[in-house]
């Protein structure tokens, strides 16, 4: 008994001894490709079956791979690693002589990964204005690799960063709300993709919105509207197609322009208060499937500057000779310096105005008050009504003055009226020149005297007036004078008119 027992024990000592000398581990490990790892290690002769086991970078834990009968395997990583190392290691389940278990453990390998696949790029779709937000969106096709994080988007040339968008398939971005689009303003994008490891694709050829210019001359009733070429669209341009109204107008009118036709299309208007002007760009694909717009640009014919306001602040009347001062102001800030002076008159029995007409067209300085008199004034009127016509530059819209009246004094004879003074020298007021309301048939003199009665003065002829000197025409000295006009009137009333008169020098 004690013999069989002794046998037993060497035995039991024999399997221990061996458990301990056997051991597993890794003879050869390698990545095969960017993400794939290949695995050899020794084969244990009591072993029943191998489980791999590995463990990410920063993951702390191991995890499961295979189990497997074979001392080879190939791992195909299922997360991306950047330039790191994943650490495997290898354990075997063994059955004893004494058909016990147990289980051996290799060291542990590590392989370095190192993502080096260029990211694929992404394909363009459009640079358009978004109708409902009236904001710039740009759009894309997504790359086709699956481990794209976001989207880098740069704008300008040279191409500079402008925002990031994140997620594979996230591809549309609203440009922010301060991005002018006005005054055909064209901004180019270019987009590229970057995937885990912010590895980044090549830059997408240039893309950019669509922009439309309206512009007139001056005055002129002819619009021109004009827009870029719209590049790098799928399936290429197939049309571009100007819409554009006037003022309420319901109805958009359409322009339709070929992919290499003329970039700019006139329009012309009827006149050029014809209101607010609206018109968009759109541009179609050849397969009718993407349309890109520009952004709605409104325009107003240009009238010139308006005047906000014109006034006469004063008129007053002077008898001596027959005239109407006129003081009148125009709004500072207008840069025009056309002014036209409007003048109706009371008369006739009963009395009736006539019409308003232009009297003089006078050039101004809107930044100071300015005068004119009226020398064309009838004695025998009734009164005077003026208006100042402050027109913009196309004469388009005219801002007028309020009427300014002034009544003329009653006369005793309405078949004649004398000045009361001259001013010697003066251009307009030093000549005594008669006014007759009805016409002359002939027999007509007029004569100067000096109140000890020597004649200065003497004229058979209508139109000849007396500029205050003698019949040599040297001048005579300031005083009073007596006048003596003799005439016969159309309807054969012969008349001698008397009066004096003051020469001033």
């Amino acid at each position: 008994m004690k013999h069989k027992l002794f046998i037993l024990s060497m035995l039991l000592g024999l399997s221990l001894s061996a458990q301990d000398s056997l051991q597993l581990r890794f003879i050869h490990s390698v990545v095969i490709d960017h993400y794939v790892g290949e695995f050899f290690w020794n084969s244990v002769p009591q072993a029943r079956s191998y489980q791999l086991y590995k463990c990410y970078p920063g993951q702390g834990d191991f995890i499961a791979v295979a189990s497997l009968s074979d001392t080879h395997y190939i791992d195909t990583l299922h997360r991306v690693v950047c330039s790191d190392t994943v650490h495997y290691y290898v354990t075997a389940t063994c059955l004893s002589a004494t058909e016990d278990t147990f289980t051996l453990y290799s060291d542990t390998c590590g392989l370095f990964f190192h993502d080096n696949l260029p990211t694929s790029a992404c394909s363009l779709r459009l640079c358009s204005v978004d109708t409902l937000l009236g904001r710039l969106r740009l759009s894309w096709y997504p790359s086709p690799d699956t481990d794209v994080m976001g989207y880098y988007i740069c704008m300008g040339s040279p191409c500079r960063d402008y925002d990031t968008v994140w997620g594979r398939t996230n591809t549309s971005y609203l440009c922010p709300e301060d991005l002018d689009l006005s005054n055909a303003n064209s901004y180019s994008f270019r987009i590229l993709a970057f995937d885990s490891c912010f590895q980044a694709s090549p830059l997408t050829p240039y893309y950019h919105n669509p922009a439309l210019s309206l512009q007139a001359a001056p005055c002129s009733r002819r619009l021109q509207c004009s827009w870029n070429r719209y590049i790098n669209m799928p399936d290429s341009v197939g049309e571009y197609i100007l819409y554009y109204r006037a003022g309420d107008d319901p109805t958009w009118r359409r322009h339709r322009v070929s992919p290499d036709g003329n970039f700019s299309f006139d329009t012309l208007w009827d006149n050029l208060a014809v209101g607010n002007i609206r018109a968009y760009l759109a541009v179609v694909n050849t397969s009718d499937s993407l349309t890109a717009f520009s952004p709605i640009q409104t325009f107003q014919f240009s009238y010139g500057d308006t005047a906000a306001f014109a006034r006469i602040t004063s008129v007053e009347y002077h008898d001596a000779i027959p005239t109407i001062e006129l003081q009148m102001e125009i709004d500072p800030l207008f840069t025009g310096q056309t002014a036209y002076l409007m003048r109706s008159r009371l008369r006739g029995n009963p009395p009736v105005w006539t019409p308003f007409e232009q009297i003089e067209q006078l050039q101004v300085n809107p930044a100071e008050p300015f005068s004119y008199t009226d020398f064309d004034v009838v004695r025998t009127a009734l009164a005077y009504s003026y208006r100042l016509d402050v027109p913009d530059l196309c004469f388009q819209r005219i801002v007028s003055s309020d009427t300014a009246n002034v009544s003329l004094p009653s006369v005793d004879d309405p078949a004649a009226w004398f000045p009361n003074v001259i001013h010697a020298g003066d251009p307009e007021l030093g000549r005594f020149c008669p006014y007759y309301v009805s016409p002359l048939s002939g027999d007509y003199r007029m004569q100067i005297f000096t109140r000890w009665g020597e004649c200065v003065f003497s004229t058979d002829q209508l139109n000849d007036c007396w500029d205050g000197t003698s019949l040599r025409g040297n001048p005579l000295p300031q005083g009073v004078y007596v006048y003596k006009v003799r005439c016969r009137h159309a309807n054969g009333d012969q008349k001698i008119y008397k009066g004096t008169v003051l020469l001033l020098r």
